[in-house]
């Protein structure tokens, strides 16, 4: 048997794939990714960009295995972002160095000895008031504010950064698999064919295809949808969790820069988990009303809104919720992954490196005729607004 082309392929360019990628060239693996679209298309560029710690998940003044899965998460992240981590990723961008966490004033009482309490000490900081950004600055209806241990990015940053670090090695495609004894065949649609030792699909929904291929039941995975808000022309900039008795955030507020200069607001939470059932002019609604109830004082007269759908594939769990960690399944050499958000791919990264065979010290292919796709647009850059 011939020698194969690389040692592992990865089908998808988006976090998790761009990620790994990175991972396997500085392990000394010859690599190749193939994305069939554009890089980050579909759920990347459709998450909010925060290096969740954890704390979201402990909103219900609970730590729990989720909280636990992100821990160390925002650790490893700014490593990468100064050029001390595991990858170099000096070239991204943040959007805000803190994601924070507001309280509502009949609140307050209740969170206060969670957040002082030595189960989260180091990781969220509590602010005084002038402190509080403008969007905040409503006493009579937010009565604390805190600055967690989690930075946002800036995603299409990110996803350059992460484009410029596997260089020559992403290419444009849509790949057919063919597994072979002792090697994977990847048939693409112009003709070419590419031998892998290991194949990694990070494709998202794009995996379900796979799996009866792989002899695996198509309940190995699940969906999650969302409805997202956009808010065009935003009062103020504001990165935020909205604490409220639930044990999910009543909103999540990250903002982020139109190519006209302009902010928009992307909004998630429980307001985008309730939106799945909606229409967008009921989604609008809901948000308007809620807004007025949580930060009365902010004027959105000029504010356009959107909705934006989004079907979350994950590794599927018994009870169809949202798995603790990133997920593997494996079927000879192949291997399906989920990272399930954003923040875990360096974890996801890590399961995928421990279950891989020592690279074979080949030198890594170039294919100069081969084009790179090209980094996708935000949903704020595409979307009709109302």
């Amino acid at each position: 048997m011939t020698e194969p082309d690389v040692d592992v392929a990865i089908l998808g360019g988006g976090i998790a794939g761009l990620w790994l990628l990175a991972r396997l060239k500085a392990a000394g693996y010859a690599a190749l990714l193939i994305e069939n679209d554009a890089l980050g298309a579909g759920q990347t560029l459709a998450s909010q960009g925060i290096i969740h710690g954890g704390l979201k998940y402990a909103i219900d003044l609970r730590l729990n295995a989720d909280s636990a899965a992100l821990a160390d998460m925002p650790t490893r992240w700014r490593a990468c972002l100064n050029g001390s981590g595991e990858i170099d990723l000096r070239g991204a961008k943040l959007a805000a160095e803190n994601h924070l966490f507001w309280a509502r004033r009949t609140l307050t009482s209740r969170i206060a000895g969670f957040f002082g309490s030595k189960l989260v000490r180091g990781r969220v900081e509590a602010l005084a008031q002038k402190d509080w950004p403008l969007a905040l600055q409503d006493p009579d209806h937010v009565g604390a504010v805190y600055a967690l241990d989690e930075c946002v990015l800036d995603v299409p940053m990110l996803l350059a950064a992460l484009a410029e670090l596997g260089k020559g090695c992403i290419k444009h495609g849509r790949a057919t698999v063919v597994p072979q004894a002792g090697h994977v065949v990847l048939q693409l649609e112009d003709g070419r064919c590419i031998t892998a030792g290991r194949l990694v699909s990070t494709a998202g929904a794009g995996n379900e295809i796979l799996l009866p291929q792989l002899g695996l039941p198509l309940q190995a995975a699940q969906r999650r949808p969302l409805q997202m808000l956009l808010v065009e022309q935003a009062p103020a900039p504001l990165w935020a969790h909205c604490f409220d008795t639930s044990d999910k955030p009543r909103v999540t507020i990250t903002t982020h820069k139109r190519s006209d200069g302009s902010l928009v607001w992307y909004v998630g939470g429980l307001l985008a988990e309730n939106g799945v059932g909606q229409s967008e002019a009921g989604l609008i609604a809901a948000a308007r009303q809620e807004f007025a109830t949580l930060l009365p004082k902010l004027d959105f007269s000029r504010s356009r809104f959107a909705g934006y759908r989004v079907d979350r594939a994950e590794g599927a769990t018994e009870d169809g919720r949202k798995p603790e960690g990133p997920v593997l399944k494996r079927a000879g050499l192949i291997t399906l992954a989920w990272p399930t958000k954003l923040a875990l791919a360096p974890q996801l990264a890590d399961l995928v490196l421990a279950d891989l065979p020592p690279p074979r010290g080949s030198t890594q292919p170039v294919w100069p005729d081969w084009a790179a796709p090209a980094v996708a647009p935000a949903p704020w850059e595409t979307l009709a607004w109302t």
